[in-house]
């Protein structure tokens, strides 16, 4: 990049004009691809971020889930086993 600038300046200030144009185009392009670098890495961020809450949810969702099981089948026993015992004093 320096040798072209070298080249240009010696056009006067046409060249030298050119020249701010190419270096600032460069630098645009520099800062382009280092945005692009931090926002990729932010998005891995917080898709990784994203995925570890979810699993923490599917545990959470699964424990609840054995929880109200294991209620359901209790309440059942007990239903069971009171209709037993009101058949048992009916007669």
């Amino acid at each position: 990049m320096e040798d072209i600038i070298t080249i240009l300046a010696q056009y006067g200030p046409l060249g030298l004009w050119t020249a701010s144009l190419l270096w600032m185009n460069w630098q645009m392009q520099k800062e382009r691809k280092q945005y692009e670098k931090e926002a990729k890495q932010t998005l891995a961020y917080h898709q990784e971020n994203i995925v570890t809450k979810l699993i923490e949810q599917e545990h959470m969702l699964e424990r609840a889930m054995e929880k109200i099981d294991g209620g359901l089948t209790t309440m059942r026993e007990k239903y069971a086993e009171e209709r037993i015992y009101r058949m048992r004093n009916k007669e």
